[in-house]
């Protein structure tokens, strides 16, 4: 088994990383746990990323498969859902290759409490707008506006995740702005 790096008060009090210790010990409820605590946070990185929620769902259980395989080898110089968020990210990569999204796929419905249907009209148009300019970005650039605004992990977790500097998250967070400002502009003036 590898060593492991977590400061034993930080370990005892964090209840992923007591759940992720469990799973390297072979604790099957350890693994239901994690699933409860983060599977809806990735479920919804993993449809953002597919554009498929039955695709996403194939792919979340393989991330929680190589969770539970990969459990003993975590060694908490990042946070649990970093490091969850990481797994999904190369699982989906890897499923995109496999097989290309559909061609139709859009963003899931953001959810509103507003009743008047013409205010969901004007909600619906605004999000179809808001998918298109994000489709129009790089990859790399709507991932990071994905985790970061999405998903609300922070600039370093985003480097992380993405495996690059965190100056390199800065460059592409500030790049994907301008672009959705000239883009939703564009699509203002044209309308």
């Amino acid at each position: 088994m590898t060593e492991q790096f977590w400061p034993m008060a930080y370990a005892e009090r964090d209840p992923d990383i007591v759940l992720v210790k469990a799973m390297a010990a072979g604790e099957a409820t350890a693994i239901e746990s994690l699933y409860q605590r983060h599977g809806p946070a990735l479920f919804a990185y993993l449809v953002g990323q597919l554009g498929d929620r039955q695709w996403a769902e194939d792919v979340l259980q393989e991330v929680m498969l190589a969770a539970w395989r990969s459990a003993a080898r975590f060694r908490g110089e990042s946070t649990v859902r970093t490091w969850l968020l990481a797994i999904a990210r190369y699982r989906a990569l890897n499923a995109r290759q496999r097989r290309p999204p559909p061609p139709d796929a859009l963003p899931p419905d953001l959810p509103t409490d507003d009743p008047k249907p013409h205010q969901k009209l004007e909600h619906d148009a605004q999000r179809d707008e808001i998918a298109r300019a994000l489709q129009q970005l790089p990859a790399a650039q709507r991932e990071t506006l994905e985790l970061i605004f999405f998903h609300g992990l922070s600039g370093p977790e985003a480097a992380q995740v993405q495996k690059v500097a965190i100056g390199t998250i800065k460059s592409r967070l500030h790049r994907a702005k301008a672009a959705l400002r000239h883009l939703l502009s564009k699509e203002e003036e044209d309308a």
